[in-house]
């Protein structure tokens, strides 16, 4: 007789579900550096500055790091202006740089756009540089929702069919009050009838409380 085959709901993985009914992702821990926070960014992936500029702008905080980058360069340039040993070459450039920069309202990213696709590999570095650096706990308002385990669960119910959620008894709460940052999915069902309901519908996952 030959063996039935083991399916995918054998041994499910699990949610956690806290006191307040709040589901967070048993798989995540607290970010240790920016690329655990910023997990999307595809530095690879980039392959003409308006790549780049697309990218940085699509986090506030790569978006300072540039700035920061870019203060930096103009107060080089500023001095290569003031240094009579510095070459032509060098000066002409400052020059052109600080000019350019003046006139933007968007200092990042005019300066990226200065340097062009000539310099996409070291921009591309600094991406990476930043990624591997640890990350700032007081930039934590400005992180992507699904950077904690209460948002990861949170993403991963929301991409879910409403009828599905319905069977599960999980409900997304997006602001329980006006002006509130309390984003999550809440499990209103009891493990036992969510966990027979993700048994029915044969999903590879299910609910259990939260040890303290």
């Amino acid at each position: 007789m030959s063996k039935k085959k083991k399916s995918k709901t054998d041994a499910p993985w699990y949610f956690n579900v806290d006191e307040y009914r709040t589901i967070t992702d048993t798989g995540s821990s607290e970010p240790d550096f920016n690329s655990d926070v910023y997990d999307d960014i595809n530095v690879e992936g980039i392959k003409t500055i308006k790549d780049l500029i697309d990218e940085v702008d699509q986090h506030t905080e790569l978006q300072t790091h540039f700035q920061n980058l870019c203060s930096n360069e103009l107060e080089e340039a500023a001095d290569d202006l003031n240094n009579d040993g510095v070459s032509p070459e060098r000066r002409k450039n400052a020059e052109r740089l600080k000019k350019l920069l003046e006139q933007s309202t968007d200092d990042w990213n005019a300066w990226v756009k200065i340097l062009g696709q000539d310099e996409l590999q070291r921009l591309k570095d600094e991406i990476q540089n930043w990624l591997n650096e640890p990350v700032d706990w007081d930039a934590m308002e400005s992180w992507p929702s699904d950077w904690s385990s209460q948002g990861r669960a949170l993403s991963f119910f929301q991409r879910m069919d409403a009828d599905v959620l319905d069977a599960l008894g999980v409900v997304i709460v997006e602001g329980d009050h006006p002006g509130s940052s309390y984003f999550a999915a809440e499990l209103h069902a009891s493990f036992e009838d969510a966990n027979a309901a993700a048994k029915k519908l044969k999903l590879p996952f299910r609910f259990r409380e939260q040890k303290t």
